[in-house]
């Protein structure tokens, strides 16, 4: 047998609770509570509940509160659950004021049997409708790989396609990494201008598709930031490939004529931890883009610091690669990626190896103070022949 709809009725009469359970329970399995805050609890524990029938005038917490608590849950269940009023013909302004906190409808305390059960059954019947269309919309959200605006992966199918590419990188040590671009768009049409910012926005969303190669992945993952992914066979070509994309965007005609192109781009590498998956590449990667946009330089964040070209006409080698990337490379046996790298990392390195010499010296000549003060402390052997 199918379980009956569950319904709670919240009220500090024990008698009216008594008539509404005897209306009802032909068609609902009802549950009681006498004051507000017991009808909070229940409605908190039991996700068995459907509908709430509540009494305005109760100790306690009030029918009023419990609306205002229900309405402003984080739990869509509740936030969801219809709430009808149980009033009175002299509680016209409090009903006014539960129906701007939420109420859901609004019965007499002195309502016949059938005339309650149609309401409820009603509200059952819409609530379930509600619940079915979210459920279905929420299959087809997941089921959808292509945002129509921008034409670009959803952010869900982008994740799980960077993860293939890191797992054949695994096998075969090839590179993937996740770059993300912050775009900011001006113009001096300042009056018109927010209007059309989104739909310039999905423009140059099609305008990184249609620019990046077949193999590459590309996804849009906030009003003004995308992220692209792609393999490549060292982290100084991936600096190339994001200098090329920084400067087709910034060139683009997408964003329409007379409007000024700025991007930002946060860039991770899976070589800097090949433990890490596709989320957490894309959220490293969005990270340093926010630090690139809030230092408002040309720069490109990579790896502990930045790195990448400080405008176009700069080599996307220069400051490609740093100390903490380069032992990162050479532990997982890519040590040819860091070879062309290493005059930079020896002018790095050059403070401490200084000072690494320093302690050196300074040790050897602790040392020999020590020897030369147990040598003054001997006296001298006799000689034999005296």
């Amino acid at each position: 047998m199918t379980a009956k709809p569950r319904i709670l009725v919240a009220d500090d009469s024990r008698i009216v609770r008594a008539i509404i359970s005897q209306h009802l329970r032909d068609r609902f399995d009802v549950r009681d509570a006498a004051d507000g805050e017991s009808a909070w609890q229940a409605v908190l524990l039991d996700a068995s509940i459907r509908i709430v029938l509540t009494d305005l005038s109760m100790p306690k917490v009030d029918g009023l509160e419990l609306i205002t608590r229900a309405r402003a849950s984080k739990v869509q269940r509740i936030r969801e659950l219809p709430i009808v009023v149980l009033s009175a013909a002299d509680e016209q302004a409090e009903c006014d004021r539960a129906a701007a906190a939420g109420a859901t409808d609004f019965v007499a305390k002195g309502v016949g049997a059938g005339e309650l059960n149609s309401r409820l059954e009603l509200l059952l019947k819409l609530s379930s409708t509600r619940e079915a269309l979210a459920e279905s919309k929420a299959a087809l959200e997941s089921a959808r790989t292509v945002d129509p605006d921008t034409e670009l992966l959803t952010t869900p199918f982008f994740d799980r396609q960077v993860d293939r590419l890191i797992a054949y990188s695994r096998r075969n040590l090839t590179e993937v990494a996740v770059l993300c671009i912050i775009v900011e768009l001006t113009s001096p049409q300042a009056v018109t201008w927010e209007g059309e910012l989104d739909q310039r926005l999905r423009l140059v969303g099609r305008s990184i598709g249609a620019t990046i190669r077949i193999e590459d992945l590309a996804t849009r993952t906030d009003r003004c930031e995308f992220c692209v992914a792609t393999q490549s066979d060292g982290v100084a070509n991936v600096l190339q490939f994001a200098a090329r994309l920084r400067k087709i965007i910034e060139n683009s005609d997408a964003a329409g004529s007379g409007v000024e192109v700025w991007t930002s781009i946060g860039v991770a590498c899976l070589s800097e931890d090949m433990r890490l998956a596709a989320e957490q590449l894309r959220q490293i990667s969005q990270k340093r883009a926010q630090q690139a946009h809030g230092s408002r330089t040309r720069r490109i964040v990579l790896g502990a610091g930045e790195a990448g070209a400080a405008d176009s006409s700069a080599s996307a080698n220069a400051g490609s690669m740093d100390v903490n990337l380069a032992l990162t490379l050479i532990r997982s046996g890519r040590s040819a990626e860091v070879v062309p790298h290493l005059p930079r990392l020896v002018h790095q390195l050059r403070p401490l190896m200084a000072l690494v010499r320093q302690q050196k010296e300074i040790a050897q000549q602790h040392r020999e103070n020590i020897a030369n003060a147990s040598l003054q402390g001997v006296s001298r052997p006799l000689d034999q022949r005296s």
